[in-house]
């Protein structure tokens, strides 16, 4: 009988995180004013389009030039040093890597800037269209 509780309660534990969790998923935090900031303030880590990391990361590789799938891919494995054989395989890493790394306080937004300078090490010309910095967004202390 006594397990049961325990049970019982862990489950209901279990329960309330898991909520939590995806009420905080829903609500962006905010960016530090900065005039390299993209996407207006918070970057949604999973999704596609405006306003989100895969977004940015397909806008960058089309204003570079990439116009087929194999092209991207070809330039994403050799950035990532990967060998996926398909953009899904790309951006389901490429976000995992973005969630797991940066969004530290899990409400699935980060913030996304340009890039300061030309990264003289990276032998990249399209640096400053496919890479980008990187912090977590903050959550106000009432979310």
């Amino acid at each position: 009988m006594k397990s049961d509780r325990m049970l019982s309660a862990l489950f209901a534990g279990l329960i309330l995180t898991l909520m939590t969790t995806l009420a905080q998923a829903s609500e962006p935090g905010r960016c530090t004013n900065d005039s390299k900031l993209l996407n207006d303030g918070p970057t949604l880590v999973y999704g596609e389009g405006p306003g989100t990391w895969w977004g940015l990361v397909t806008a960058g590789l089309d204003a570079a030039g990439f116009s087929s799938d194999q092209e991207k891919i070809d330039y994403l494995n050799h950035i990532f040093n990967t060998d996926f054989d398909n953009l899904s395989d790309l951006k389901t890493w490429n976000l995992d890597l973005v969630s797991a790394s940066w969004d530290l306080n899990g409400n699935g937004w980060v913030c996304a800037y340009e890039l300061r300078g030309t990264r003289a090490h990276f032998d990249d010309p399209f640096l400053n269209l496919t890479f980008f910095g990187i912090s977590d967004d903050k959550l106000s202390k009432n979310q």
